[in-house]
């Protein structure tokens, strides 16, 4: 049979080509169908990655093989530390893409990639018999047959732009939608609604006043998203600081009722954590001075994204809003902002493994789950090409549970708790996030990793002797004895004024927190230089936060008992008796596979848990 694939995958941005890449390099046969090969990972909005919560779900990408954080480690204008003088949990690095670059040479990787074919084309539908995916059929009547399917459209589904009052069919400023294929999604059975997202205006370079901001750079020596980065230096091309005045929200508040938001115009909703200015005027008209970042795109162009400033209002409303702001006060716009509407998938509808509960063999990733972000994107579109690349060779999905992964937590939340607004990746959804750390990926998914088998051996070797020397240090740490006249000498020496009455070991010593591990190791003269960076970091951060770990790590261990208590896949949810109506419908539209994912479930309690314990023990 002419065109036929084990996996294709529809749509190119951030979630379309983690899943190309990773079903390609498992040895599929993959085509990834996308309406323009010239937006390969283009970046819709902001030109960064990373951020709370984001940074983790790069770097756990990262160790089991994904490629979005090599990739924004090489083609970055600036990368930085943030949160550093807080604890771990907090520690991220956050990328400011060079925006072009990074589109263009995703877009080499991605040609020559083996086993991965690339079409500009249209998909209209999708072709399922008796419940299983087939292939798709595209805009000029082409069909494409495979095993399995990877929906990563974006905002492309039924899109609509809006600018003030004018509304026109788009996935994006300047592109098409793709009209037809949620009409084929929805006779399949699955179940659709919209969102809404959109993205600030883009300023040229040259018409801006720099000396009235603060200039802001990036690290020469930053952290890498990537562990297998390796950079004498990396670029520090600055970002601007201003703010926005009390002109600007009196400008605001005289033209919002030119706002489609205020209109009525755009009734769906955006992300709560990314509201456009229309909304902090509507809901915060106290706050006068909100912060706006001007981040350049590329070294390739002169345009300037106006981070902070996000809104869909026309654009006689965003030149006067402009105005108003020091140094933009002559600004000229190249790009004016806007909203797009699109369709989306509930979450409820798949299993973990991002498969489709409706129709065996179809996958769903980024913002068709209901997400929004880069980030959350390619960690889905990673899960779920590894994941039909393993359906198509008989092989059982990699689930990562929220006790391992920020993806864990990514997934799980949007099956399992229903938000008014596209879903973004937080620190505060987590319940594990001091384990669940940015600088730890290699700890808690080195298995993981093997199991999907991406890394090459030499970087699965290298992880392992690197775990395996954060353990062996962490022990040896608790056996070296510290005289107690050594130990107040150390304390002394390094600030603190604590005296000690005995002797104490390298582990307790290392709990000051004065000390570093690098601090200690050189007045204990402890040999420590082949260890790298990040070796080292894992050392003091467990012996540090020990108390806290074994905490949190007691809590895993009630929640992995929970996961091990499954429920049978024909159980009768409809039919409990006793149970809250509102359970009862979440139960039966999750149809969870364990007690521990029904206990997540929006709207079920305690009791109604009990309920169901007590009737699958009969059962």
């Amino acid at each position: 049979m002419e065109n036929l694939y084990d996996v294709i995958v529809v749509g190119g941005g951030h979630g379309g080509v983690e899943a190309a890449l990773a079903s390609a390099r498992l040895g599929r046969k993959t085509l990834l169908i996308t309406l323009s090969l010239d937006t390969i990972s283009m970046m819709s909005c902001n030109p960064s990655i990373g951020g709370p919560g984001k940074s983790n779900l790069v770097a756990e990408l990262d160790i089991l093989g994904g490629e979005m954080g090599r990739h924004i480690d090489k083609y970055n204008l600036q990368l930085k530390d943030l949160n550093t003088s807080k604890g771990p949990a907090a520690r991220i690095t956050r990328g400011q893409a060079d925006k072009y670059l990074y589109r263009v040479k995703m877009k080499d990787l991605v040609e020559s990639t083996d086993n991965l074919d690339s079409l500009q084309e249209s998909v209209d539908e999708i072709i399922v018999e008796d419940g299983k995916i087939k292939g798709v059929v595209t805009s000029l009547g082409l069909r494409y047959y495979s095993k399995a399917v990877v929906l990563a459209t974006g905002t492309f589904l039924n899109g609509r732009i809006v600018i003030g009052d004018i509304e026109y069919v788009g996935g994006r400023q300047g592109e098409k939608a793709a009209e037809k294929l949620s009409d084929s999604i929805i006779k399949a059975g699955i179940h659709m609604e919209r969102y809404q997202t959109a993205t600030p205006p883009r300023l040229d370079k040259k018409t801006v006043d720099f000396s009235k901001m603060e200039e802001l750079e990036g690290e020469r020596h930053p952290r890498y998203f990537s562990l297998f980065t390796e950079k004498e230096e990396n670029n520090v091309v600055p970002t601007w600081l201003t703010h926005t005045t009390e002109k600007t929200i009196e400008t605001i508040q005289e033209l919002l009722k030119y706002s489609p938001i205020v209109s009525g115009i755009i009734e769906t909703h955006g992300p709560r954590h990314c509201p456009s200015i229309d909304r902090k005027v509507l809901n915060f008209p106290e706050k006068k001075n909100h912060q706006i970042f001007l981040e350049l795109e590329s070294s390739e162009s002169n345009e300037l994204y106006v981070n902070g400033l996000t809104t869909a209002m026309p654009p006689f409303a965003q030149d006067a809003i402009l105005k108003t702001i020091a140094g933009l006060e002559n600004a000229k716009v190249m790009r004016y902002g806007y909203a797009v509407e699109y369709d989306y998938i509930p979450a409820y509808q798949m299993y973990p493994s991002l498969e489709n509960k409706i129709v065996e063999g179809l996958f769903t990733a980024g913002q068709i789950n209901g997400t929004s972000g880069y980030e959350e994107a390619a960690a889905q579109g990673f899960i779920a090409g590894v994941n039909a690349a393993r359906k198509t060779m008989g092989k059982d999905p990699v689930i990562i549970d929220r006790s391992e992964g920020y993806i864990g937590v990514l997934i799980d939340d949007i099956i399992h708790k229903k938000t008014p607004e596209p879903y973004r990746a937080l620190p505060s959804r987590s319940e594990y996030r001091l384990t669940l750390r940015f600088d730890n990926g290699f700890m808690r998914l080195l298995d993981k990793a093997i199991e999907i088998g991406l890394l090459s051996e030499d970087k699965i070797e290298m992880l392992k002797e690197a775990k395996a020397n954060v353990l062996k240090e962490v022990e040896h740490l608790k056996e070296v004895k510290v005289p107690m006249r050594l130990a107040n000498e150390i304390l002394e020496k390094y600030g603190s004024d604590k005296k000690l009455t005995k002797g104490i070991t390298a582990n307790e010593l290392l709990k000051f927190k004065e000390l570093t591990y690098e601090d200690m190791a050189k007045e204990l003269g402890l040999d420590i230089e082949n260890y790298p960076k990040f070796v080292r970091s894992q050392i003091e951060t467990i012996t540090k936060y020990d108390i806290f770990i074994k905490r949190e790590m007691e809590q895993i261990e009630k929640f992995k008992r929970l996961e091990g208590i499954m429920i049978p896949k024909d159980f009768d949810f409809e039919n409990i008796q006793g149970i809250s109506n509102i359970a009862r419908a979440g139960l039966c539209e999750v149809r969870p596979l364990s007690i521990g994912e029904a206990s997540r479930i929006s709207g079920v309690t305690g009791n109604d848990i009990a309920i169901l314990l007590g009737n699958i023990n009969k059962k």
